[in-house]
């Protein structure tokens, strides 16, 4: 596993290159990606930018996911299918999206407009030899932000997952199992092909229904066994990147300086990677 800096942490409106300069000075093993860098600059020049400052490719977004508007569909499966080549080019197999734990439609009805809506997402990327992972989202004020629940486990995600694709798994994100209460053990039993991404930052000292999705913590200042955390993703078998996501916690300091702080942090970490 490697550290990553993640854009909601720092660093939001840069570019790729300037985001991919930001995390290599402050120390990061490697950053998240925009693949639409590529469509002006090529994959080659992408992987020549990571090499050159000594990062690996952490996770990315895709063009097409269950929010697109349908004016935009056809040209957002365009660019899908045209950054699932350059990511399987560059084996960059971290694409997630999350899902929101609420809805305006009911438990059955939100079920099916996912499964409609990403199928398509898993199919370009099961033709390129990608996986698609889910992120279950879980703080309480936004599970009860609209009518109807939704999925905010693991375990349900899956089963979610399973109905899109068999490429189909979990972003997995510390405050998020925090937020659901789902134990380190469970996520020791997830198995390791199902494990997309992985997301790490902290909690503060409240009760869990009083957590708020945009104020997390940068690992270390707040109540989460982040080794623990960490020992159950290697159980499970998981290799891949580890992405710092903490909103908000360093958003009064210029970029660079966040991305120190960041950093950081991680510090005691890496001896469990």
């Amino acid at each position: 596993m490697y550290i990553c800096l993640n854009r909601g942490t720092t660093g939001g409106g840069l570019n790729q290159l300037e985001f991919a300069q930001l995390a290599a000075a402050a120390g990061f093993q490697g950053c998240d990606v925009d693949l639409s860098y590529t469509q002006q600059h090529g994959a080659a020049a992408l992987a020549d930018l990571f090499a050159s400052l000594n990062l690996r490719f952490g996770g990315w977004s895709p063009a097409l996911s269950h929010r697109t508007e349908p004016s935009r569909k056809h040209e957002a499966v365009k660019t899908l299918e045209s950054h699932a080549a350059v990511a399987k080019q560059l084996s960059v197999d971290a694409c997630t999206t999350w899902i929101m734990p609420s809805s305006d439609l009911p438990f059955i009805a939100n079920w099916k407009h996912h499964v409609e809506g990403l199928r398509p997402v898993a199919r370009i990327l099961a033709d390129h030899g990608l996986r698609f992972g889910l992120e279950f989202v879980s703080p309480y004020h936004l599970r009860r932000q609209h009518p109807h629940e939704f999925i905010f486990t693991p375990g349900l995600m899956l089963e979610l997952a399973a109905e899109i694709g068999a490429n189909v798994g979990l972003l997995v994100d510390s405050y998020h199992c925090h937020c659901s209460q789902t134990p380190w053990r469970q996520v020791a039993q997830i198995p390791a092909e199902k494990i997309v991404l992985c997301h790490i930052n902290d909690a503060p000292r409240l009760p869990t229904e009083d957590l708020q999705d945009g104020e997390r913590l940068l690992p270390g200042d707040g109540v989460l066994d982040l080794p623990a955390y960490l020992k159950a993703l290697k159980e499970a078998g998981y290799n891949g990147p580890v992405s710092l996501e903490a909103f908000g916690c360093v958003k009064e300091l210029p970029a660079a300086q966040a991305a120190t702080k960041a950093w950081e942090s991680c510090r005691n970490l890496l001896p469990l990677l």
